[in-house]
């Protein structure tokens, strides 16, 4: 591994996402989820990192490693545990959490939707029907309102196609459907509420007389390849990314081409102020099933494959680029970060944040607590948190903005 040096103009960081950090029984559809077994490891969302009793102590702890950017998501269920009634306490602590990490100098993009949904949305069908996207616009409207003044730029959504394939096509997240017709429906929905929701948020921040924030969606992406060379599987990989290309043209320019659907509030422009992906690395293809969300995978591989993806979307949309690296485990993530973020920074992108981690060990969607991703080690059952090597290499890239010789001998690179 060779010396590099951090760009100047790029933050680097890492993600508090909702579902996965914060903990509580909640009326949540993966609360629902895990209570009907569909956890692998049985652990309950409810646990987590309980970062909504230790949100204090994580700010400061972010701040001791350096973090430079969170992505920090906002739980709607939290927020909105019953349709059209808003707690405001919670929005009152989230808003102490935004305060706390601005004052650390810490700039935070707000998530607002990241694959969990009120059971009472989840009820009613959820975005699969369009009369529901009104539901979640205003709860967009009120969490920005209260919210808006301290972050500084929003995800509509992480992940939507990886919540639309996950929940629609085979079925193993919540609702646990397998529907191609449905999922290319929920999908364009969310499209649709994105669209409305980005002019909504710049509308808000001018009419509240808010600096203006940029708004953004990040999608899954992967580089796939066939698996043993087979014309089924390079189909296969064809239509993956097909349908990312389609999705990141529906939410961001507002084209429709297949698989996506016709929706009369996507029309061609601009809705997207930058660029986001949460990488997931290479996936070798062997049967549909490679092409979800819950496909076993095998670490990040290679930056190349990242940087040709994203060279291909900024051709789409020349604007800033926020990447966000998937959870690996302790042992691979230093050569990882280290390999990443010298690629990152020799790249001729505007890359502007890199979240190269969770903050935190929590819940991991199906995996529930058997991976433990963070930076910071969390004892499930006594909530001690612990810096991991990791967490020490991170806050040494942090410190010197980058690693010469001297560093990466220490950290074994």
């Amino acid at each position: 591994m060779e010396p590099f040096t951090i760009r100047d103009t790029m933050r680097i960081g890492a993600a508090l996402d909702a579902t996965q950090c914060e903990g509580g029984e909640l009326e949540s559809s993966w609360v629902y989820w895990w209570g009907l077994g569909y956890i692998r490891d049985h652990a309950s969302p409810a646990v987590a990192a309980q970062h909504a009793e230790h949100w204090r102590d994580d700010a400061a702890l972010a701040a001791s490693l350096g973090v430079e950017a969170v992505r920090l998501g906002i739980d709607w269920t939290r927020v909105e545990p019953e349709e059209d009634s808003f707690d405001e306490a919670e929005l009152a602590r989230y808003r102490a959490e935004l305060s706390a990490l601005r004052d650390a100098g810490i700039r935070t993009t707000l998530v607002l939707h990241h694959f969990t949904n009120p059971a009472w949305f989840e009820e009613r069908g959820g975005f699969e029907r369009e009369e529901n996207l009104a539901c979640w616009l205003s709860f967009a409207e009120h969490a920005a309102a209260a919210l808006g003044g301290l972050c500084d730029g929003y995800l509509t959504f992480a992940e939507p196609d990886a919540y639309a394939v996950g929940g629609y096509l085979g079925g193993d997240y919540p609702p646990g459907r397998n529907d191609p017709s449905a999922c290319f429906r929920v999908l364009t929905h969310m499209a649709q509420c994105h669209v409305l929701a980005y002019g909504l948020l710049h509308q808000l921040h001018e009419a509240m007389e808010l600096p203006p924030c940029p708004v953004g969606v990040s999608f899954r992406a992967q580089a796939f390849s066939p698996a043993a060379g087979k014309s089924v599987q390079r189909l296969l990989c064809s239509a993956a990314e097909r349908t990312l290309d389609a999705a990141f043209r529906a939410f961001c320019l507002g084209q429709t081409r297949l698989p996506m659907k016709y929706n009369r509030y996507l029309k061609p422009g601009q809705y997207c102020d930058f660029l986001a992906v949460d990488w997931y690395g290479r996936q070798a293809v062997r049967e549909p099933l490679d092409l979800t969300p819950f496909a076993k995978r095998r670490g990040l591989g290679n930056p190349g494959a990242l940087l040709s993806l994203l060279e291909r979307l900024h051709a789409l949309a020349p604007l800033p680029v926020r990447v966000t690296l998937s959870g690996v485990e302790d042992a691979e993530r230093c050569p990882v970060l280290a390999e990443y973020l010298s690629a990152l920074s020799q790249s001729g992108l505007p890359i502007e944040r890199v979240f190269c981690a969770p903050l935190l060990d929590g819940f991991e969607w199906l995996d529930g607590a058997s991976r433990r991703l963070g930076l910071v080690r969390v004892e499930p059952e006594t909530q001690k948190r612990t810096v991991k090597p990791s967490g020490a290499f991170f806050r040494a890239l942090s410190a010197a903005r980058g690693a010469d010789a001297a560093l990466l001998e220490q950290f074994g690179l």
